[in-house]
């Protein structure tokens, strides 16, 4: 094999490593972008999940609960 056509191999090599690698990142940004919607919807979720407790504690009476004011139900 010559010089120019082993010099023409180790490009047509890393030109396929390139395209394979473009593809891999694009494969991960999709994955990502993704992932971030997610997230972004969880955290909206959790939010939103926080401020009916805070709503619902905020209803609750302020004494704290005691088991032993509670009456067993077969009473």
């Amino acid at each position: 094999m010559s010089t120019l056509e082993s010099l023409q191999h180790q490009i047509d090599e890393l030109q396929t490593k390139a395209a394979f690698q473009d593809d891999t990142i694009e494969q991960l940004n999709r994955i990502v972008t993704k992932q971030d919607e997610v997230i972004r919807l969880m955290q909206a979720r959790f939010s939103m999940i926080g401020d009916k407790i805070q709503d619902i504690e905020a209803h609750l009476p302020n004494k704290p609960f005691n088991p032993s004011d509670e009456v067993p139900p077969h009473f």
